[in-house]
């Protein structure tokens, strides 16, 4: 175990599920830089499975690989380079998806980022509806707010939405050229248990189950509770692909700050402040635009806007059956341009298998502001669902 985060114990389970044929799910955990993350990708194995792979390459490469990893060292610093990552490989995924007529391709994502200098400090980003919860003393809480139609209409669940609004969410990685990851500062104390899900899981188990299950084993080790979880949501009908990723923290937590800041960790800090200014009342300014970057903030903030917003249903559906391919592998350091080769025989349906060289992705381009679209159309879609559910009570 990495001896900066060894108050940490950690696993990671994902599943197919009982209904699908493939898995687009996809997880990570960089434990040697406190950073644990959840995937769920949408638009078939030639979309989700890509997109969601994609999103968690990014960002094990920016914490292992890139030239700022050694700098995360703080949960500010380490939310500025997760913000960075995902948008290149949004800027990648939508890219793809265009070249290949692939729409609504994309992947949610939620991370948990620890802080190295203050242990009792810790953050989570999130666009989706994947989760964050954290287990406290017998108490569950939800740290990450669903991007969906149901959140936006005030409801529960998707239950009582029609059809076509069910299972949307408003926010996803590879949607648009940029991602705004909403951001939320949790506090770390000894003997937490912090889970992230995909809703393979959610919309399976209700909370009350999971705080139950967690509240009778939570002695147990992560390896068993992250079966434990799986195997619940399987029980019940395993109609998506569920994935779990647990994170204990011991019975002491160190007592920071445990070591010095440098520089660089601090410039991340910074560039995180500056860009988060305009993101909490809804605008972008200019350096966004151009680099595509999002904002890390020091409270719960909505880093402005929806990207990927107004996208028809359809377009959305989870349910998205594409021909079997194999699985690429995007990109490594940051900067550089990945190698896209097409392998010269068709795949099942003419698809041509893709696989790609770990050699990094391209700088970030100009985003194409197109935010007001998306906001009327999530507010229609809001509207029109509430409405609906009006009119059946």
């Amino acid at each position: 175990m990495n001896s900066v985060f060894a108050y940490l114990a950690s696993a990671e389970m994902t599943d197919v599920g009982r209904k699908r044929r493939n898995n687009e799910d996809a997880v990570l955990r960089v434990p040697e830089a406190g950073v644990f993350c959840v995937a769920d990708g949408m638009g078939g194995v030639q979309g989700g499975e890509v997109a969601s792979k994609a999103t968690v390459d990014a960002l094990r490469d920016a914490f292992t690989v890139s030239p700022d990893a050694p700098f995360a060292v703080t949960a500010a610093a380490s939310a500025r380079m997760a913000s960075r990552a995902v948008n290149r490989a949004s800027q990648w995924i939508k890219a793809r998806s265009e070249e290949r007529g692939l729409n609504g391709t994309g992947s949610t994502v939620v991370m948990l980022l620890f802080d190295r200098v203050m242990p009792e400090r810790a953050r989570v980003l999130h666009a989706g509806d994947s989760r964050a919860y954290r287990y406290r003393k017998g108490r569950l809480q939800q740290l990450s707010a669903d991007h969906s139609v149901a959140a936006a209409a005030g409801l529960a669940d998707d239950k009582n939405l029609p059809a076509m609004f069910r299972g949307v969410i408003t926010r996803a990685v590879g949607l648009e050229e940029t991602v705004l990851l909403e951001e939320t500062p949790a506090d770390v104390a000894a003997g937490d248990i912090f889970l992230l899900c995909s809703d393979g899981l959610t919309k399976m188990v209700p909370d009350k189950t999971i705080s139950k299950l967690l509240r009778k084993h939570a002695a147990d080790e992560p390896e068993a509770l992250a079966r434990l979880l799986v195997g619940e949501a399987l029980k019940a009908g395993g109609e998506d692909n569920v994935s779990v990723v647990l994170v204990r923290v011991a019975d002491v937590l160190p007592q920071g700050p445990t070591q010095e800041v440098p520089a660089r960790a601090r410039e991340l800090e910074q560039e995180a402040m500056a860009a988060a200014a305009p993101a909490a009342v809804g605008t972008v300014d200019d350096e966004e635009r151009e680099t595509g970057q999002t904002a890390a903030t020091g409270q719960t903030v909505d880093s402005a806007g929806f990207a990927g917003e107004g996208v028809t249903p359809p377009e959305w559906s989870r349910k998205t059956a594409q021909p079997p391919v194999t699985p690429a592998t995007p990109f490594s350091s940051e900067g550089e341009t990945p190698a896209v080769q097409e392998e010269p025989e068709p795949d099942h349906g003419g698809f041509a298998t893709e696989r790609i060289t770990r050699t990094g992705l391209p700088p970030l381009r100009p985003a194409r502001s197109r935010r007001w679209v998306w906001l009327l159309a999530l507010a229609a879609a809001a509207g029109a669902a509430a409405f609906y559910v009006w009119l059946k009570r």
